[in-house]
C-alpha cells in the first residue's frame, strides 16, 4: 500500500478533478501520503518489550546461564529487533489503530491548513485526503461548503472511498470520490465559468 501513484493514475485523478470542476464553482484539492508520521519511537518499543521477554525466557528455560550472557542475548535481541521492525513499511503497523488514525486525522487537517483552507472564493475548497500506510481516508470541507452542506452528507461517500482503498484501487477510488462529491456540490454551487482556477488540479504526494 506505501507505494507511489503511477504516471497514468495521476493523470486519470487529475483528468477526473478538471472535470468535476466543469460542474461545480467548488475546487477540489487532492493528496496521497505514503505515512502520516514516521514512527520512529514505535520499533524501539517493541524491541525493548521483545528483549524483556527474551530475558523472561531464559530466566525460565535455561536459569543456568551466566548474568554476562542473558544480558549480551538480551542486548542482541534487542539491536536485532530494532533494526529489523525500524523498517518503513513496518513501522505504521507497530503504532495501535487509534494512533494511526489520530496520526493521519491530524496530518489531513495540515494539508487543509496549506492547500485548501480560505484559498477560494467563497472558501468553497475540498480536500480528499488519503493515508496509505493507514489506510485512512478524509474528506474536508471548507467554511463555505460547510454553511450549506453538512460532513454527514460525504460520509456515504467517504465509506466507499475506503473500500476502495483497502482494495488497493486508489486511483478508482479517489475518481468515484470526486465524481460523487461533484454530484453533491453541484446542486448548492453550479459552476461559473469565468472564476479563475484556485486550486491547482494535481495530486500532491507527500
Amino acid at each position: 500500500m506505501m507505494r507511489k501513484l503511477s504516471a497514468e493514475e495521476r493523470n486519470r485523478i487529475e483528468a477526473a478533478v478538471t472535470a468535476a470542476e466543469t460542474r461545480t464553482s467548488a475546487e477540489f484539492a487532492v493528496v496521497v501520503a505514503r505515512a502520516s508520521d514516521e514512527y520512529a519511537l514505535f520499533p524501539l518499543l517493541w524491541a525493548g518489550l521483545l528483549a524483556l521477554l527474551a530475558g523472561g525466557v531464559i530466566a525460565i528455560a535455561a536459569p543456568m546461564i551466566s548474568v554476562g550472557m542473558s544480558f549480551a542475548i538480551q542486548a542482541g535481541a534487542f539491536i536485532a529487533a530494532s533494526l529489523l521492525l525500524h523498517l518503513q513499511f513496518l513501522r505504521p503497523h507497530l503504532a495501535p489503530p487509534a494512533t494511526q488514525r489520530e496520526y493521519a486525522a491530524r496530518l489531513a487537517k495540515l494539508q487543509f491548513a496549506s492547500l485548501v483552507n480560505e484559498r477560494t472564493h467563497g472558501d468553497v475548497g475540498v480536500l480528499l485526503f488519503v493515508s496509505l500506510a493507514e489506510r485512512y481516508v478524509e474528506i474536508l470541507i471548507d467554511n463555505g461548503i460547510a454553511a450549506r452542506i453538512p460532513q454527514t452528507a460525504f460520509q456515504n461517500i467517504i465509506d466507499a472511498f475506503i473500500n476502495e482503498v483497502h482494495q488497493g484501487r486508489i486511483a478508482a477510488g479517489f475518481i468515484a470520490a470526486i465524481e460523487a462529491c461533484a454530484g453533491i456540490l453541484e446542486q448548492h454551487f453550479p459552476a461559473r465559468p469565468e472564476e479563475p482556477d484556485e486550486i491547482a488540479n494535481k495530486v500532491t504526494e507527500i
